[in-house]
């Protein structure tokens, strides 16, 4: 048997994807070197949120920020087309320049980074995770990648996410 030497940090990263997908760490490298296995479609989230620039961002609404721009640009149809059928954006629509930039101040909005989308501000974070998980299951990703994402945003209800069967 082989041995792989790896920083404290990387094998910590490791470990929280590994934990996220139900593997070992040693099984989950299998998992990402070997051609023949199945891939973990849908885990790219995952390693944007265990990379070091991303963990070492202190500030909750910065990673809020940087989780919606990681969508926008890896998904940007997807992302595009979920903030289209918000319901809450169709309000803006009707809005003149002067009164779209007095709605951006009053929801303290801010540009969300590489898009010409902003985030509201203003609203609490079980909203947020609402907003959050939905987006989320709209690109695609796993209920343990939703989940785990809602964790690095430090956002309530993460467990929730999704709807299981019940058995009899």
């Amino acid at each position: 048997m082989k041995r792989l030497e790896l920083s404290d940090e990387a094998y910590a990263a490791l470990e929280r994807l590994a934990v996220a997908k139900n593997l070992s760490p040693a099984d989950l490298v299998a998992v990402l070197v070997d051609p023949a296995r199945p891939p973990l479609a849908g885990d790219t989230l995952l390693f944007h949120l265990a990379r070091a620039e991303f963990t070492r961002m202190a500030d909750p609404v910065e990673r809020y920020l940087d989780l919606l721009a990681w969508c926008a640009r890896h998904y940007a149809t997807d992302f595009a087309d979920f903030i289209a059928h918000q319901e809450s954006g169709r309000r803006y629509l009707g809005l003149d320049r002067n009164q779209l930039n007095e709605a951006r101040a009053h929801n303290q909005a801010r540009q969300i980074d590489g898009t010409q989308f902003w985030a509201v501000m203003t609203i609490d974070d079980a909203t947020r995770g609402r907003f959050v998980r939905r987006l989320l299951e709209y690109i695609g990703c796993h209920d343990e990648t939703v989940i785990q994402a809602c964790r690095a945003l430090g956002l309530p209800g993460a467990e929730t996410a999704g709807f299981g069967l019940l058995s009899a």
